[in-house]
């Protein structure tokens, strides 16, 4: 069963609620929707996680818990997933990100994407980051969401066939 695997690798409600940072959310860590293994806040946690993974932003970690707790959705997935975005992946994305952008707001006077250009013209390239990081945050929480209810399935069908 995936929720079994989950909770072997997940981290636990106690070494979460530590998190110096989370602190600041108190007793919303102690709502028992967050931290169910069922399928829905799973897939849901999917969904949040991949979102903010996507979003040009410093401390998703604060985002991603706040909106796990508004959904009620599974915050060690979300909290996971945020790190898909890391010092390596990061450049990669937020080039894809921009480009999706500009191809949205019709923009064909590209600036050469950077790291030194991104600091020096960021006042003209945020709008375009930013909605390709919407729209590709969407699209990829949706795939990943579909992807992982299907296996989901596919999974508990195959324990129950045993």
């Amino acid at each position: 069963m995936p929720r079994k695997k989950l909770k072997k690798v997940l981290p636990s409600h106690e070494k979460i609620k530590e998190q110096k940072l989370l602190k600041i959310f108190g007793n919303f860590l102690h709502k028992r929707e967050i931290w169910s293994l069922s399928r829905k806040k799973v897939v849901g946690g999917v969904l949040v996680g991949i979102f903010v993974a996507c979003l040009p932003m410093p401390l998703q970690v604060v985002l991603v818990t706040l909106l796990a707790i508004y959904f009620s959705v599974n915050l060690p997935i979300s909290f996971l997933l945020i790190f898909t975005s890391n010092p390596l992946t990061m450049p990669i994305l937020f080039y894809f990100e921009y480009k999706i952008g500009n191809i949205i707001l019709g923009n064909t006077d590209y600036i050469e994407f950077n790291f030194e250009s991104m600091y020096d013209n960021f006042d003209q390239i945020a709008i375009s980051l930013w909605i390709g990081a919407i729209t590709f945050g969407i699209f990829a929480s949706i795939i990943c969401a579909i992807f992982v209810n299907y296996f989901w399935i596919i999974s508990v069908k195959r324990s129950r066939k045993r």
